[in-house]
């Protein structure tokens, strides 16, 4: 087993790759992820006639997806099943047991979260953000909120950091940044054409820019040398950019926040001791 087919990562893989697949390679991927548990028993010509599609089309699905071919993938496949045998569990009954559910499902689903998290981007984005003059922090949409915590957070361990709202106001403080300067974006699809706007004015100005997104061939991701890819298991490209959750991607920033923490050191330490003094000083007895 090799680092690149770790436990989880292929699903995860075929998932984050699909939305920029063609539109035939795009139906042979659904069939991969819809019946992941069956392909070690399907032949490539079967593949083909469930996603309306020829044995070629499938062969070359698999390439564009980062395999040799259709029998690598049905053979990581069927290990991963292995790896990965769902437990049952009863049917969530009122709103506390939907509650809850939702809590267990989180937490099963955490190996498929960072599956195609990488080691050395997640401590090349920290040794960024560590020595950064100036950090800025941007996300549009339901990723505006993450946003403004992530700057929220960054300021309270000594880390300068601005999350504007205005996309404008982004595009503008993004122009301004320079080559001692962290641009960091967090977007779930990708792919929204303000973001990128974004991205852009901040390589024009020389930033370094780091994406925390879905999807890793996304556009914004093909415009940063540092990508961290996390995503729930089980949602479409069209769910991320509607109605899912950015619980992956909050569960990152709590990790680089306390891998930033460390990394600073002394100084991080007396900025949340100045911080805790003045929340201490605003709360009532």
């Amino acid at each position: 087993m090799t680092p690149d087919h770790a436990p989880g990562r292929i699903l995860a893989q075929i998932r984050s790759l699909q939305p920029s697949l063609l539109p035939a390679e795009q139906s042979v991927a659904g069939v991969f992820l819809a019946r992941s548990d069956q392909i070690v028993e399907l032949s490539s010509q079967q593949v083909a006639e469930l996603a309306g599609a020829s044995r070629a089309t499938v062969v070359r699905t698999c390439q564009s997806l980062g395999f040799s071919g259709y029998q690598q993938l049905r053979v990581l496949l069927a290990r991963d099943a292995g790896y990965d045998q769902p437990q049952s569990r009863p049917a969530a009954v009122g709103p506390a047991g939907m509650v809850t559910e939702t809590f267990a499902q989180v937490a099963s689903a955490v190996k498929s979260m960072t599956a195609l998290l990488e080691p050395a981007a997640v401590e090349s984005a920290v040794r960024a953000i560590a020595a950064a003059r100036r950090v800025l922090v941007v996300g549009n949409g339901l990723s505006a909120a993450l946003a403004l915590d992530t700057a929220s957070r960054l300021g309270a361990i000594g880390r300068q950091a601005e999350a504007p709202i205005d996309v404008i106001g982004q595009q503008i403080a993004a122009r301004l940044l320079g080559p001692d300067d962290v641009l960091l974006i967090i977007s779930g699809s990708g792919a929204s054409s303000s973001t990128l706007r974004v991205a852009q004015a901040g390589l024009d100005a020389g930033a370094r820019l780091l994406v925390v997104t879905a999807f890793a061939r996304s556009p914004l991701a093909a415009m940063s040398g540092t990508v961290l890819v996390v995503g729930m298991p089980e949602l479409t490209f069209r769910d991320e950019v509607t109605v899912t959750t950015r619980i992956p991607q909050t569960i990152l920033v709590e990790g680089l926040i306390a891998a930033l923490t460390e990394e600073l050191g002394d100084s991080a330490a007396a900025a949340k001791s100045l911080a805790l003094a003045v929340i201490g000083d605003n709360l009532g007895e």
